[in-house]
């Protein structure tokens, strides 16, 4: 390195162009100002380290064969560094940022690859595996004008050549990371590779103890290499793939001529991959296996589970199979033990309702109700209310139907109606094992509703769900199922309901204000000169959030206190609706305020607060 770096090789200079080396790289950024000489200098001094560190975490080791096939890029050395980026405060140089500044030297755009965009048929015709990989180079679109292909060094002027050879068809290059183009080719050909393999040795003939035993799956590198059946490989590279994609639910739907795998993300399903047929049958009978599933039986549903591990930490996925009019589906739902056992400051509670939430379930006894639709989080607001009870002094029992994730801090019992373990028999039971803290699963029947009341009274601290609209519906609803009014006043502590609602994407966020016909469907009480000045929050759509403008989501709620106005209407027999207008007096949000205050508060946008309060 000089301290005056010379300029960076231009686009039409001529002769051909090797690759791009570190020191040049280092020299373009210098000259740039995204970096200092100094720090050109200590990169430059840890080279060899840095080319070491990148091996360890692509491949796993320094010295074995896949180390040895791994080219080490200088964008990744950089990148593995972590330096700050001088143009951008608060920013670090990654693989991404690099990647951006090759594409502006070079006069090329930038793409963010989005894994769930890439046409899977069109790469792999495209280029073989051992090219693609060796060069990182993918196409990621036809064009009108020809072939669009994501590359990773746009001076490597050989492999342009290459590819102007290869393919004999106009091209129009991107630059990408390499790290999403990999992904992309591990999951591209690894899992069509397999799906093929599959169903050539299948053929045509082939239609659609412990709880959890533990699986492993095998990492795409791993399955690079592997020699095993193909199914076996299709399925490890499927969950892999849902996994690294934030998927919450895996759909496997057999459709007339083809199969559909489908992903949930963020509560939006996305299409993934089609399979044939055949291949279908197959992979749900591989998933059933593994779920200790009756392979055999497929026109009675049924319910399995599998234990695994993602990077280094247990992910569980609840199965369940359902005959359909052209062959089994199969649903696969993740547990992620970091979502499932959140802590509460991360459910999304606002800092009262915390604190209400909070004095409610350290009450030494009652019963406290969740309540909402299905998928509307209720499951991890249980889970992470009894992880934070949860301590050796406690004996915290739960009875669910199935249990959502095995934990060892507390008792879980299986709901088996051929045993005759039903909601109220084991509550029954469970009160003789000198329980502290009881979670009961859901209230479906008469019996269990005053089970769960019983142990409330007699000094437990009882937690249960309830399906109604709102929190005062769960009044209304146990009275319903024949609990005494005045029992029921006694020992209810409060009721939640919530919903989940789609958070605003960091990466794209940008800022405005409502307009007067979004502030009039909101039912603002707002001044007039103050109506155009509502400042909110939106995303404008980028890769992270494929272009949906939300990325994740967070709760909403409404916390129904039981105070002293509330328990003589309970007694009176008062309907849902003379109830929440009492809670509303003594300070309860209905969902709406509170979606409300989430959109205030640049949390999520006017859309979400829309679609999620349509029926209040």
């Amino acid at each position: 390195m000089t301290d005056a770096p010379a300029p960076p090789r231009r686009q039409d200079d001529d002769g051909p162009r090797a690759p791009l080396t570190l020191d040049e790289l280092l020299e373009q950024l210098v000259q740039s100002d995204r970096i200092g000489v100094e720090q050109a200098r200590d990169v430059t001094a840890r080279e060899r380290t840095l080319h070491s560190q990148v091996l360890k975490e692509r491949v796993g080791s320094v010295r074995s064969q896949a180390a040895a096939r791994y080219d080490v890029s200088p964008v990744e050395i950089l990148s593995a560094a972590n330096l700050p980026d001088k143009a951008q405060t608060g920013k670090r140089l990654n693989e991404d940022s690099l990647a951006q500044h090759l594409a502006g030297k070079a006069g090329l755009p930038y793409l963010k690859v989005d894994p769930l965009k890439i046409d899977g048929k069109l790469v792999t015709k495209t280029l073989s595996r051992p090219f693609a990989r060796r060069h990182a180079v993918i196409p990621v679109a036809q064009t009108d004008v020809g072939l669009r292909l994501a590359i990773t060094d746009p001076f490597d002027s050989a492999l342009r050549d290459s590819l102007a050879q290869q393919l004999q068809v106009p091209i129009e290059l991107v630059v990408s990371s390499k790290r999403d183009i990999l992904g992309i080719i591990d999951r591209v050909y690894g899992f069509r590779a397999s799906v093929s393999g599959a169903h050539e040795s299948l053929g045509e003939g082939h239609g659609g103890a412990a709880l959890a035993p533990l699986v492993e799956l095998r990492s795409n590198d791993e399955l690079a290499t592997a020699g095993d059946e193909h199914i076996v490989t299709a399925v490890d590279y499927l969950l892999n793939y849902a996994f690294d994609q934030r998927a919450s639910d895996i759909h496997l739907e057999p459709r007339e001529k083809d199969s559909v795998i489908r992903f949930r993300i963020d509560g939006i399903l996305h299409d993934i991959e089609r399979l044939p047929l055949n291949v279908h049958g197959a992979v749900t009978s591989r998933i059933k296996v593994l779920a200790r599933m009756d392979i055999a039986d497929r026109r009675r549903p049924q319910d399995g589970r599998i234990k695994t591990f993602r990077a280094d930490r247990e992910v569980e996925l609840r199965v369940a199979s359902l005959l359909t009019a052209f062959g089994e589906k199969v649903v696969i739902r993740v547990f992620d033990p970091d979502v499932l056992m959140t802590d509460l400051t991360h459910l999304g509670f606002s800092r009262d309702d915390r604190e209400a939430f909070e004095r409610w379930v350290t009450a030494p006894s009652g019963l406290i109700l969740v309540t909402g639709p299905t998928g509307s989080g209720k499951t991890t607001t249980l889970y992470s209310t009894l992880r934070y009870l949860s301590g050796p002094e406690l004996n915290i029992t739960t009875v669910e139907d199935p249990i959502e994730m095995v934990d060892p801090r507390f008792c879980q019992v299986q709901v088996q109606k051929q045993a005759d373990v039903t909601f109220a028999t084991a509550l029954r039971s469970i009160l003789r094992q000198d329980p502290d803290i009881i979670m009961v699963g859901e209230i479906r029947d008469t019996e269990t509703a005053n089970m769960a009341v019983q142990a409330a009274l007699t000094g437990h601290l009882v937690f249960s769900t309830v399906h109604t609209r709102d929190a005062a519906g769960a009044i209304t609803r146990l009275t319903e199922l024949g609990v005494e009014r005045f029992l029921l006043s006694s020992v209810l502590r409060g009721v939640l309901a919530q919903r989940l609602v789609r958070c605003i994407c960091p990466h794209c966020a940008v800022e405005g204000f409502l307009s007067a016909g979004q502030v009039d469907a909101l039912q603002l009480k707002i001044p007039l000169e103050r109506r155009d000045q509502l400042r909110v929050r939106w995303g404008e759509g980028c890769i992270d959030c494929r272009h949906t403008g939300l990325y994740g989501r967070s709760g909403v709620f409404e916390m129904l206190d039981i105070g002293r106005r509330v328990r003589a209407l309970i007694n009176e027999g008062a309907d849902a609706t003379e109830i929440t207008r009492a809670a509303r007096v003594e300070g309860m949000e209905t969902l709406r305020e509170s979606a409300i205050h989430k959109l205030a508060d640049g949390i999520t946008t006017f859309e979400e607060v829309v679609r999620l309060t349509a029926e209040e």
